[in-house]
């Protein structure tokens, strides 16, 4: 056994000058692919000739491993398995299952490979005594099977909870030159031991479900795929784990967090049953299996005009800046003299503003100065409709919201909104748990029916908006007609911000019945252009969404928009002087100011000059990526010449085909014409900001154009 356990270890550290070889645990789920009533039970799995018999019974739902579970920390976790195999090598192949393996502890067939062909069970350690959990362990052999399966590979990722992580009854032998990296719970500990290896134990908690925005339940496999994703972005991140693990919390807490959380819907009883029935057949693609929204007769709401409302969270720009020299205008006060895309365009990029109570809280000075220029109209200098909400993403981790309805309605009275919000409660992620959700639910609506009685009785002049959140398509319809009794022409639903199309419009299949001819509904927190279609069918009149303005910078590659919806990636010529994270690394691992300064104005100056015909498009990428190929140093400063060419080979076929297309001089928006190739230039709030407004007009005109084809 040390023999072999030496030699395939030669093999993989031989190999690990490319990849180390990856093997990723996890657990079996209790959602299946299938569920048949005649599953296997335990019972069955004592028996190896009564579990041949009943496996025969249930073949025509047997599948392989992989496919059979459908719970949310498998489903996340082959995402990101299957994210890393798409990768390429050096030589151009694909990692592949060499690279990352997977195996799955079973509760019913023991520790098998996701190609395993396995039938629908209903077994899990996680409804055992411990003493049980031990012994059917090991009667399954999990501890033996999984000191051999460990076996040569490298890097191991543990995905398992506290029952599964006993039933492998650690340790197991391990070599020197392996790693091992634990998803688990704070009492999981007691059980961990990685032997000889070098291990890093990442403790998960509700806390950090609400950090991750994703379902305690699904977090590890969550957490596998957020690293699968840093990998396509630095190749040289599974190399780094395997030689420190440690760096893990440093890459985890690089993740953004986000402002809305997925809502996980869970669907009836009726219609899970009808989606697993789907299975057995051929998939339908996406735009087939959304067409048949559009089949179902038009919401009666549907003649009412949609409209794009985008938020405003102080996105301004000074009006002079000086991009040639990247000077501001003198004596500016960036809170009094700076504009919005609206001033810059002279016209409607959207039809509205939304504003967000938490936004206008956040600095304490804000209320003070639109109470003081006469009311929110004057303050955003826009002339179109306003609608104000709590911001109900600011207090989400309250047990309560901050605000009383008397409170909000004089809010939106005195400051001169056009629309005002009733006060709600997201539930959304951990706060969708049972329990939690219901408390949430009825103070929403409880909300809702006092805002609009104190609207009325007291004679606020705004029109009043009623929020419906939920945790299954069944609740929110039960709260659209709640709030359609209670008198309310205007319905927001809150909580979809992150939530797939698709289940977005399963909540609109149950709502719109309940609309009336004049019921306007608005979504919280969704521009989708491709989906606009759908949303209006299902009576869908209003919506709001920065999504267009955030990718200008936030977004990897598609930071500058088209009206042929062709995006294209910005060229990033970061700020010398101004100390970025890239440029502070650099400096760090002992590049000189001097030359990196050159190489910034170099790299300005032949985008300029391209963009007057004075260079070829080769010399112009030459002086880019100068500069551009070493933005992506390693924290080490060890640079991967494998990685740094594969990034370089990326990052000029990005750049080439933004320069031979030169979409800004194809544009005719106002801020194109104004700055020219400066729009795609990925350096500073002041272009950046304003690539994001042309992001924004192209987003606005793509759903005019949308808007009238109908008519």
């Amino acid at each position: 056994m040390t023999k072999l356990f030496e030699t395939t270890t030669a093999v993989a550290l031989n190999h690990i000058k490319q990849q180390p070889r990856v093997l990723v645990i996890t657990s079996c789920t209790g959602e299946k692919r299938f569920k048949p009533t005649n599953q296997l039970t335990i019972e069955d799995f004592k028996d190896a000739k009564k579990l041949s018999e009943r496996s025969q019974l249930l073949s025509e739902f047997s599948c392989p491993a992989a496919q059979m579970y459908t719970g949310l920390q498998h489903m996340r976790a082959m995402e990101g398995v299957n994210i890393l195999r798409s990768l390429r090598q050096p030589d151009g192949k694909r990692f592949g299952s060499y690279v990352v393996d997977v195996k799955i502890i079973s509760a019913g067939y023991g520790l098998i490979p996701e190609d395993r062909v396995i039938v629908p069970y209903s077994v899990t350690f996680n409804s055992m005594k411990s003493n049980e959990v031990c012994s059917w362990a090991d009667f399954l052999g999990i501890h033996e099977a999984f000191k051999q399966a460990v076996v040569g590979y490298d890097l191991v990722f543990v995905l398992l909870g506290d029952k599964y992580l006993r039933a492998l009854n650690l340790p197991v032998e391990t070599h020197t030159n392996q790693t091992f990296i634990f998803f688990a719970s704070n009492k999981s500990i007691n059980y961990i031991d990685s032997d000889k290896a070098k291990s890093e134990v990442f403790t998960l908690s509700n806390a950090d479900a609400s950090r991750f925005s994703c379902a305690l339940v699904g977090l590890k496999g969550h957490l596998l795929k957020l690293i699968a994703n840093e990998v396509r972005e630095n190749s040289d991140l599974l190399q780094n784990l395997y030689r420190e693990p440690e760096i893990l919390k440093d890459v985890l807490d690089k993740q953004p967090n986000q402002l809305y959380l997925p809502l996980g819907i869970s669907f009836s009883k009726e219609k899970k049953s009808r989606v697993k029935n789907q299975t057995k057949s051929k998939p339908k693609s996406t735009e087939e299996d959304l067409h048949r929204f559009l089949e179902l007769r038009p919401a009666v709401n549907k003649h009412l005009q949609m409209q794009y409302f985008i938020p405003e969270w102080d996105d301004k720009v000074d009006a002079g800046y000086v991009f040639e020299q990247d000077k501001f205008s003198p004596n500016r006060n960036a809170y009094t003299d700076d504009i919005y895309a609206h001033e810059i365009y002279g016209e409607r990029n959207y039809h509205g503003i939304l504003v967000s109570k938490v936004v206008v809280d956040k600095r304490k000075s804000k209320k003070n100065d639109i109470e003081a220029v006469g009311g929110i109209r004057n303050f955003v200098r826009f002339p179109g409709k306003i609608m104000g909400d709590c911001g109900a993403f600011g207090y989400i981790k309250q047990e309560e919201p901050p605000y009383n309805t008397v409170e909000i309605l004089d809010y939106y009275e005195q400051l001169g909104f056009n629309y005002g919000v009733s006060i709600d409660h997201l539930i959304v992620g951990p706060f969708a748990q049972p329990g939690v959700r219901e408390k949430r639910y009825d103070l929403t609506l409880r909300n809702a029916e006092e805002f609009i009685r104190k609207h009325d009785s007291r004679g606020y002049t705004f029109t009043p908006i009623g929020v419906a959140q939920g945790w299954n398509p069944e609740k929110y319809a039960d709260a659209v007609k709640a709030l359609v009794e209670m008198g309310y022409d205007y319905i927001a639903i809150g909580g979809l911000a992150r939530t797939p199309t698709k289940e977005i419009l399963e909540v609109l299949q149950e709502v719109y019945p309940h609309l009336t001819p004049t019921t306007r509904l608005h979504l919280f927190g969704v521009g989708r252009i491709e989906a606009i279609p759908y949303f209006r069918h299902l009576g869908v009149t209003s919506f709001d969404s920065a999504g267009p303005l955030r990718k200008a910078w936030f977004d990897a590659v598609n930071n500058y928009h088209t009206m042929s919806g062709k995006n294209y990636a910005a060229v990033r010529i970061p700020f010398v002087d101004k100390h970025s994270q890239r440029i502070k690394h650099l400096l760090e691992n002992g590049y000189e100011r001097e030359t990196l300064k050159l190489l910034e104005q170099d790299a300005l100056f032949a985008i300029r000059e391209y963009d007057k015909d004075k260079i070829s498009i080769d010399d112009a990428l030459n002086k880019l990526l100068a500069f551009d190929e070493l933005l992506e140093l390693p924290r080490n400063g060890k640079v991967n010449p494998a990685a740094k060419a594969r990034r370089l080979r990326q990052h000029t076929q990005m750049y080439r085909e933004l320069l031979e297309a030169r979409p800004w001089q194809e544009c005719k928006c106002k801020i194109c014409e104004q700055i020219g190739v400066e729009a795609v230039i990925f350096r500073g709030n002041d272009r950046n900001r304003r690539r994001g407004f042309h992001n924004t007009y192209i987003f606005y005109n793509r759903l005019q154009e949308f808007l009238n084809s109908e008519n």
